[in-house]
């Protein structure tokens, strides 16, 4: 990850220095020519028509013209001689500086793989009741049905056991942060995100009439955190999960939260969670991914097709069941085991 914070900036740099030597050594091929044009011409003005014996025939005047056409050239190729040193010189400072920056953009990338290491061998800390964890969380956001601008899941990517999939809420309604000390810490912006009891609740309920048993309870436990109307944050856990989209996915879906409280986004498509489908496939309980966000299939809302029950933990909505509208931006997934 950290290799790809500047990569495509050295890549530019790298070949902004391969053009600025190209241009140096045009610049000097031309010196050489130049110099070359400068001595013929330098001896041409160097020639006193006027005590020519030859000064006075007729039409030699021509010869004089001549020569102030010469003297005219030599004086514009030496300003040009003295151009081209500047330039030159300018070039020169200019791929000094571009190495400089290039040096610095490495220092700077060797620095941040170090800092990820650290971060992947942390391990949290218990401090009476919370747990800090120095990592920064990703954002995103679920633009379907207002889903706010703050979506993902953090950068998580959870330890549990994929083949335990089953209940693991727990009864603690409390708040344990696992990424600073407070609600927004996680939060690189100003945007300010609902706290638990301020989620929107369930604006509409899934039918569950005719599903399986597994289909069923990991709506029932969706439903759940949505009717504790639950906030959004990607550095706090409640009842077991993380609270955001992918912590609220994994509570549903009855996967192990491990120390971080569930799987981020990214890792919920992995086939250690998952196996794609398509959207004709669709049931509810699978669920709609994409790196920024992932939203809970609760059933189809229209004939079309086109309007879904989507039932989510949203950045600016906290936990909420609705109408939304299918959006294509989104993958199809279902649970390992369904």
């Amino acid at each position: 990850m950290a290799g790809e914070q500047f990569g495509v900036q050295l890549q530019e740099l790298g070949r902004i220095q391969q053009d600025w030597q190209q241009v140096s050594q045009r610049m000097a091929e031309m010196q050489q020519k130049l110099g070359k044009i400068q001595e013929t011409l330098a001896k041409a003005v160097a020639v006193d028509l006027a005590a020519s014996p030859l000064a006075g025939i007729v039409g030699f005047g021509i010869a004089f013209d001549v020569l102030r056409d010469a003297k005219d050239v030599e004086s514009r190729a030496r300003h040009l001689m003295e151009t081209k040193a500047k330039l030159t010189k300018a070039i020169s400072e200019d791929t000094e500086k571009i190495k400089a920056v290039m040096k610095e953009y490495a220092e700077a990338d060797r620095k941040i793989q170090e800092e990820m290491k650290q971060r992947e061998n942390a391990q949290p800390k218990g401090d009476g009741g919370s747990t800090r964890i120095n990592s920064k969380d990703k954002g995103g956001g679920g633009n379907t049905g207002g889903g706010g601008n703050t979506g993902g899941g953090g950068r998580h990517q959870g330890d549990g056991d994929h083949g335990k999939f089953g209940d693991h809420t727990t009864d603690d309604r409390g708040v344990k942060y696992i990424n600073g000390d407070s609600w927004e810490d996680w939060n690189g912006n100003s945007k300010k995100h609902p706290r638990n009891g301020e989620g929107q609740g369930a604006l509409v309920r899934p039918k569950m009439d005719g599903l399986s048993e597994e289909r069923k309870e990991i709506l029932e436990r969706a439903m759940k955190r949505v009717d504790m109307k639950l906030g959004y944050s990607q550095g706090a856990i409640t009842a077991g999960y993380r609270v955001d989209c992918s912590g609220f996915v994994s509570a549903a879906w009855g996967i192990p939260p491990g120390s971080y409280g569930g799987p981020n986004t990214d890792a919920l498509m992995t086939d250690k969670y998952s196996y794609k489908i398509s959207k004709g496939d669709l049931q509810p309980g699978d669920a709609l991914i994409n790196g920024d966000h992932t939203i809970l299939f609760g059933g189809w809302a229209n004939a079309e097709h086109t309007k879904y029950i989507a039932i989510e933990n949203a950045g600016q909505a906290g936990t909420v069941s609705r109408v939304s509208t299918m959006d294509n931006r989104y993958g199809f997934y279902r649970r390992k085991d369904l």
